[in-house]
């Protein structure tokens, strides 16, 4: 097995979005980027970039299990996983399928686990490498109609914060970057519960509104990419990266009583 002379990232999730920003901008970088798609087709904006596409599914273990050895075996080293690959499942609770709620949580939370599993023992052997986990402003707060969101995306929090604590004693970083609404396909492929419509009042879809009007002036793609290699590159212990929105709810949740910030995070997210 020859190592090669690049550094070399996974990055799960790169046929939009922030998974291609994050693709294009490592391998102009000089990265080899070895990036998982569900189909074949290369997406435009890498052609030129040396970027390895490999078709994985993220609710197939093997084919994660597959994607972290065959990169080791290729290239003789890991130096940076980011796990990108997500979706969001909206609506009232009681509109969802167990079957919707069980795949939400195992592509968002169990696939970035699984990846992890089988990357860190081969970090942890090399003496280096970086994981990082692309969460968001619901991985730190709750939002009317995003419960099974917001709960895969607390749950890759939780995981990657008890991770950076297992890996202290190596050279192997963790990090959590937490971008609030960005301007990306993501709202066209919201999935949604069916059954019962909200209730008058009820505060799901005005945060829905809010937040999906938000995305067309919210985060760029591209700045999330950049922030996602300063986590990337960064070589302190810090964890968590927030980023737009993110990082001011981030403060007055330090600084506020509970109700308080409650309050003011209705605020923000719905204008009442």
């Amino acid at each position: 097995m020859t190592k090669a002379a690049k550094p070399v990232a996974i990055i799960t999730g790169v046929s939009g979005g922030i998974g291609l920003a994050t693709a294009a901008l490592m391998a102009a970088r000089g990265w080899i980027v070895v990036g998982t798609v569900r189909g074949r087709m290369q997406p435009a904006a890498l052609r030129g970039h040396q970027v390895d596409l490999q078709v994985a599914d993220m609710l197939n273990a093997r084919d994660l299990e597959r994607v972290v050895q065959k990169t080791w075996r290729t290239y003789g080293r890991i130096d940076a996983l980011v796990c990108n690959a997500g979706y969001g499942l909206i609506g009232p609770i009681d509109t969802l399928e167990y079957a919707q709620m069980d795949e939400q949580l195992r592509v968002n939370t169990l696939a970035p686990a699984e990846l992890i599993r089988h990357a860190a023992p081969l970090m942890r052997r090399q003496g280096s490498g970086v994981i990082v986990g692309v969460s968001s402003l619901v991985g730190r707060n709750g939002l009317a109609g995003y419960s099974l969101y917001s709960a895969s995306k607390f749950g890759l929090e939780g995981l990657l914060e008890s991770l950076a604590m297992e890996l202290a004693v190596s050279k192997v970083r963790v990090k959590l970057v937490e971008p609030s609404s960005v301007n990306t396909g993501f709202w066209r492929g919201l999935q949604r519960g069916s059954g019962r419509k909200w209730v008058n009042g009820e505060l799901g879809p005005r945060t829905e509104a809010s937040l999906s009007g938000e995305s067309d002036q919210g985060l760029s793609a591209d700045k999330v990419a950049a922030g996602i290699v300063r986590a990337v590159e960064d070589r302190s212990g810090r964890l968590r990266y927030p980023l737009g929105q993110t990082a001011a709810l981030a403060l007055a949740r330090r600084l506020l009583p509970e109700r308080w910030f409650g309050r003011l995070l209705r605020r923000v997210v719905t204008g009442n």
